[in-house]
């Protein structure tokens, strides 16, 4: 979406100007706006107004009447439409530059340190000789110009507040403030004069302007585009501005005006407005512009702020890992459920004379170090019942049956043998060992005798 850049003015009418068939008196600031090549008025409300009043500002105005509440301040012109109601109703893709009265910012050339240009202050302290004002009252801003030369801006702090103020109070999509002769900035190597109704602003192409009642334009000129009083003025801003010899003038001069103008340079009269020269040639930003430092103004804007919409994506992520965390756990969870079911289900198989307990890995490890342990008696115990069994006569001997109980450690045998004495001799062979051995029962059978030996 491009942007479209819009010019509003506040206008501080020269005592005893008239402004339809009021008399408006010095120090009334109205509002205009830039539209179909032409300055038009813009109705403001009260506190707008105040902002700016004298009494707000500095000694109480005369010649004005702040009217009631709900009432328009600023008088529209014979036949102007009610539509101005309206007009300051921006779209979101408009930006808009305010053009402030020139009579307002003081403009001077100095030599800045590249250190010192972004301090408002420490550029004041720099040209403080040259003002009548304290520095301490004032905003500056440092517009560099050749090297170390700079253009100088200097405006009332007050004044910028109220602005700044107003301007975020109304919601404006301002970009910026400059002085109403920074339109003329734009003139390249060529000095101009812009004759404004009872205004005139001058810009000199060294790089500094001024703004000035129009009948003093004549001799301010003089005073300015003269070879021999350039020759004589200020080191530094002198030796820029004696090298120009043309001047471009802007507005509808009178003859008078033209042939003063045409006596100190070659005069060329421009045919457009230097206000639609000013916005065709506006860049990414605005030269001059006084809205800095502490009043610089952060747009509003229905999207919000830059990092709205990078923290609406971080959290949408978090929330959807969160989401699939939930989930994954829910999942896993519930096959842990079916295995565990499964696990005790086969647990039982196993040892249908035991219940499974809470802890089934527990258990299990418990029988399985109880049967490594038992497997280790039993490999001696095997071991001794052979080496008995190979002594012996293993021809009168037989073998019926053989059970290890692994919880007691223990090996119980059922032998067939020739008499009781041969079963007697077996227990006392097993017992010479590591074990145990005792005969538990023995049975006279018609060819032998069956005895149970116990080996522990």
């Amino acid at each position: 979406m491009s942007q479209e850049v819009k010019l509003l003015r506040l206008r501080e009418p020269v005592a005893g100007s008239h402004s339809g068939d009021q008399i408006q008196a010095a120090g009334n600031v109205l509002l205009q706006r830039w539209q179909d090549n032409a300055w038009q008025a813009v109705a403001t409300d009260e506190a707008f107004q105040h902002a700016f009043s004298a009494g707000s500002l500095g000694a109480s105005a005369t010649g004005y009447a702040i009217p009631g509440s709900g009432q328009d301040v600023t008088q529209r012109e014979s036949g102007e439409d009610d539509g101005d109601d309206d007009a300051l109703k921006f779209q979101p893709e408009d930006r808009v530059v305010v053009l402030v009265p020139g009579s307002w910012v003081w403009n001077g050339l100095e030599a800045i340190p590249r250190a010192a240009r972004r301090q408002s202050s420490a550029v004041g302290y720099m040209v403080e000789e040259q003002l009548a004002e304290d520095v301490e009252d004032l905003h500056f801003v440092c517009e560099p110009v050749s090297g170390d030369l700079c253009s100088v801006l200097a405006v009332s702090s007050d004044k910028l507040a109220a602005l700044k103020g107003q301007i975020e109070r109304l919601g404006w999509p301002v970009i910026g403030a400059i002085p109403e002769y920074r339109v003329l900035a734009n003139t390249g190597d060529t000095s101009a004069i812009w004759l404004d109704d009872e205004r005139a602003h001058v810009w000199l192409a060294a790089g500094k302007g001024l703004s000035v009642a129009r009948p003093l334009a004549g001799v301010i000129a003089e005073s300015l585009f003269t070879p021999s009083d350039l020759e004589g003025g200020e080191g530094e801003s002198a030796e820029p501005e004696s090298g120009q010899s043309a001047l471009r003038v802007f507005g509808d001069p009178t003859p008078l005006e033209l042939a003063t103008f045409e006596q100190l340079a070659t005069v060329e009269t421009a045919g457009e407005a230097p206000d639609t020269t000013f916005l065709t040639s506006m860049g990414a930003g605005v030269p001059g512009n006084l809205l800095t430092g502490d009043f610089q103004i952060t747009l509003a804007s229905d999207t919000g702020p830059w990092w709205k919409k990078p923290a609406i994506a971080v959290a949408a992520c978090f929330v959807l890992q969160l989401v699939f965390f939930v989930a994954a756990g829910s999942y896993y969870k519930v096959q842990a459920g079916r295995a565990d079911d499964a696990a005790r289900a086969m647990f039982s198989e196993i040892f249908p004379g035991d219940s499974p307990s809470a802890d089934l890995r527990r258990q299990i490890t418990g029988y399985l170090n109880q049967s490594s342990g038992g497997g280790g008696e039993f490999a001696s115990q095997l071991q001794q019942l052979s080496q008995v069994w190979t002594t012996g006569k293993s021809g009168d001997l037989q073998l019926q049956s053989m059970r290890f109980d692994g919880n007691r450690g223990e090996l119980v045998l059922q032998l067939r043998a020739a008499n009781l004495g041969q079963l007697d001799a077996v227990v006392g062979k097993l017992s010479s060992g590591q074990f145990k051995a005792e005969l538990l029962a023995a049975n006279e059978l018609e060819d032998g005798v069956s005895g149970r030996i116990r080996l522990r």
